[in-house]
């Protein structure tokens, strides 16, 4: 969401993601937390609800911690759709949301999975789901 007096510029064009579901298991593990990254893609609000709702009947999921995500979704009119939901995990999706916002990627939803283990992690979380979301990127580019 733009505030007044900004813009964008597609100078790079835009990242789609294949259409497959695509999951990096404890691709990143800090202090005893895991992080898990799952990309799909996606056309609609709902395949992204869709999503969450088949990830979590899995035990692994399910039992997480955290499954924090976020999507962009460009609609027939053009305009872009943007939605992030932090599951608990404060200011998560957001972190999620500028990723896919900075790669300029559309018909995708990114759900970063933490489970945590009783280690604080403070500021660090944020660079964790940051950098679990740039490594998506990097492996799924092609």
């Amino acid at each position: 969401m733009f505030n007044e007096n900004q813009f964008t510029l597609d100078l790079w064009g835009e990242y789609k993601i294949p259409k497959k579901l695509i999951i990096y298991k404890d691709i990143i593990v800090d202090r005893k937390s895991k992080y898990t990254i799952v990309g799909w893609y996606i056309e609609s609000e709902n395949d992204a609800k869709e999503l969450i709702k088949f990830l979590k009947k899995d035990k692994y999921f399910r039992d997480a911690t955290h499954n924090s995500y976020a999507y962009r979704i460009k609609q027939e009119n053009g305009s872009i759709l943007e939605w992030k939901n932090d599951d608990g995990e404060t200011w998560a999706g957001m972190c999620i949301l500028r990723e896919i916002q900075r790669e300029n990627a559309i018909q995708l939803v990114l759900v970063v999975t933490r489970y945590f283990w009783g280690i604080k992690l403070q500021t660090d979380r944020f660079k964790n789901v940051i950098d679990a979301c740039k490594m998506f990127f990097e492996k799924t580019k092609n």
